[in-house]
């Protein structure tokens, strides 16, 4: 019989929250202007970030550690063909403060209109819960802001961001901050068959969960969804 189920992670993107759809757009403008890309169509920098992001977060996934939004920043520029010689660190923080502006201007959303009332249900049952979510572009202090602004902080004992701890899903060390400090929250009791992780990735969620140990479920909006999630969690401990 699987242990009772005490303490629910969750991921974050495409699972309680989605991207704005004017959002790469307007930061991909933000990019031309900094960088003096005058001649540049907008629509070939949203695509060299997007081609960026998919090969970190494949690295990311192989390697198991975290590729910085700098890092990434400084990819998509060779990839734009721009001379990184005169690129210094300042530039490159002084854009991300200015993205991190654009990004609140056109804010995720939450994933569903249910995401809020499932959360509070789930911590009115007793569970503890947090957040485990890989970052890209977007770093883990924005994520932060942005938990408090969508209100689903007031229902997190914990948030894990990979920028962080340098260490991203599915890797082993991600998960054990995880489990670290949800054991803290029961006091050094919490098995990790306590834990469920939920997601919508099958190699970073699910993978990397079951292979540290804890349950998972697989967030798709065809076969499970938010909605159902209590139903599932029950399953597990049937």
């Amino acid at each position: 019989m699987t242990p009772d189920i005490k303490h629910i992670s969750f991921d974050l993107w495409m699972t309680l929250i989605r991207s704005a759809k004017d959002f790469k757009k307007e930061k991909a403008k933000l990019f031309c202007s900094y960088f003096g890309l005058h001649q540049v169509d907008p629509d070939h920098v949203v695509k060299a970030f997007r081609e960026t992001d998919l090969m970190c977060n494949r690295i990311n996934e192989t390697v198991g550690k975290n590729v910085d939004s700098l890092e990434m920043y400084m990819l998509v520029m060779s990839k734009l063909g721009i001379d990184l010689s005169g690129i210094e660190l300042h530039h490159l923080e002084t854009y991300y403060q200015l993205t991190e502006k654009v990004f609140f201007q056109h804010p995720p959303q939450l994933f569903n209109e249910e995401v809020l009332p499932i959360l509070a249900n789930l911590k009115d049952k007793g569970y503890t819960i947090s957040i485990l979510s890989n970052t890209g572009y977007i770093k883990g202090r924005t994520l932060r802001k942005l938990m408090e602004q969508t209100g689903i902080a007031a229902y997190m004992d914990f948030q894990v961001y990979s920028d962080e701890v340098a260490a991203s899903k599915p890797s082993p060390n991600i998960f054990e901050h995880l489990y670290r400090q949800a054991n803290e929250l029961h006091n050094g009791q919490l098995d990790k068959q306590e834990i469920v992780h939920i997601g919508d990735n099958p190699l970073a969620d699910v993978g990397g969960a079951t292979s540290f140990g804890v349950n998972a479920l697989l967030i798709n909006e065809q076969n499970m969804t938010l909605q159902n999630i209590t139903d599932e969690l029950s399953v597990l401990v049937a």
